[in-house]
């Protein structure tokens, strides 16, 4: 009875040893690609109302404000820094795309908020901000993939399955994202980069 167990151990380790010794394979252009990827950063940014009234927060870039008082926005603050969002179409990553919790003053004001990237193609990028309410509410962004790009963009509401969009009501917050080039190789948030 030991035979034969020990010839299944022979052959195991055998297999191993060969595996062991097969070259490396080459990185796909896919994966190559995704080190080649411009960083998405957004700011969630949230109208004065009496439901929220103005905190201390991070700075409104003056580009944000600018955006903002396009949209009719006057008084209004950031509830987040610059937040990265990760790539939802690289599957096989451990992605961690929440960008706020959805507290104002230590209350639960919102529901938490995450955020993605479900289309990059023909030079332009889908980021999708979603959360904010339990039957789901988000803003969606689309502007080219080239560093320096930037927008500010409405949460909308959504009704029934459809995903129908309600008009933008007063107080509902706001996305600022923009596009840095892709992370040097080799360099971390830790590091010195030149």
């Amino acid at each position: 009875m030991r035979c034969p167990s020990f010839v299944c151990l022979l052959i195991v380790n055998m297999v191993a040893i060969i595996a062991a010794e097969l070259p490396a394979q080459e990185p796909t252009p896919e994966s190559i690609m995704r080190l080649q990827f411009n960083q998405v950063f957004v700011k969630v940014i949230v109208p004065v109302t009496s439901h929220t009234p103005k905190q201390d927060g991070p700075v409104v870039e003056a580009w944000v404000a600018e955006q903002l008082k396009e949209l009719g926005e006057t008084e209004y603050f950031a509830v987040t820094d610059w937040v990265p969002v990760c790539d939802g179409l690289l599957a096989d990553d451990a992605i961690d795309n929440r960008v706020w919790g959805g507290s104002l003053d230590g209350k639960h004001s919102y529901c938490p908020v995450g955020g993605d990237i479900p289309e990059r193609k023909n030079g332009r990028l889908l980021v999708r901000v979603a959360g904010w309410t339990p039957g789901g509410s988000g803003a969606n962004i689309t502007l080219l993939d080239e560093p320096g790009s930037r927008a500010v963009g409405p949460m909308r509401l959504r009704a029934g399955q459809e995903g129908k969009r309600f008009k933008i009501e007063e107080g509902l917050p706001y996305v600022a994202v923009i596009i840095a080039p892709p992370p040097q190789e080799g360099v971390t948030s830790h590091s010195d980069a030149e």
